[in-house]
């Protein structure tokens, strides 16, 4: 190697993180199976049909009838507590357990900010037959700003009932597929 292929090599390095970082990486449902429980469920106590025989919440809300949507035997609902107010319910259909850390994903009422300061809605996206949770950060949906509306995404694998991070918050949002629930 002669010294100018050296030192354009030992500029270049500090830039390599750099350009991983522009976007955001193809993490795919399918890089994390599951096999889809088959048996008998157990509706989760949160959740029955009203009096018109419609689905709804713990709250008298609206809700999709319980089924495995998530993880191989887990229902992940989303719910509403209000304008940009939004938590999550995560039970176990095979067992009728609930998992409660999935209030990580919670926006209340204050709405929560990011570390810069903007408000945010969380969206869940998710399989049957997978244990991905993509997680889009909606930003200042909820604000009167004149801001662009903008957009970022984290990965996270549900093992063992619990969620861990598997990349860090990208910029912006480039999951695109099934539409959240």
């Amino acid at each position: 190697m002669n010294f100018k292929t050296i030192i354009c090599a030992i500029l270049l390095i500090p830039l390599t993180p750099l350009v991983a970082q522009i976007g955001v990486p193809a993490i795919q449902f399918d890089q994390f199976p599951t096999d889809v429980y088959r048996g008998h469920i157990k509706i989760p106590r949160e959740f029955h049909k009203d009096s018109d025989g419609l689905w709804v919440d713990e709250s008298g809300h609206p809700s999709f009838p319980p089924r495995i949507n998530f993880a191989g035997e887990y229902f992940l609902a989303g719910h509403t507590c209000g304008t940009c107010c939004r938590y999550y319910t995560l039970n176990n259909l095979r067992t009728g357990g609930e998992v409660k850390n999935v209030s990580m994903f919670d926006a209340g009422d204050p709405t929560p900010l990011t570390k810069d300061g903007r408000t945010y809605v969380p969206i869940l996206f998710f399989k049957p037959d997978s244990s991905l949770l993509v997680v889009q950060y909606e930003l200042d949906l909820c604000t009167t700003t004149l801001q662009k509306k903008q957009c970022r995404q984290r990965y996270f694998v549900f093992k063992n009932d619990r969620f861990t991070a598997i990349s860090r918050t990208f910029q912006s949002c480039t999951h695109e597929g099934d539409e959240p629930e």
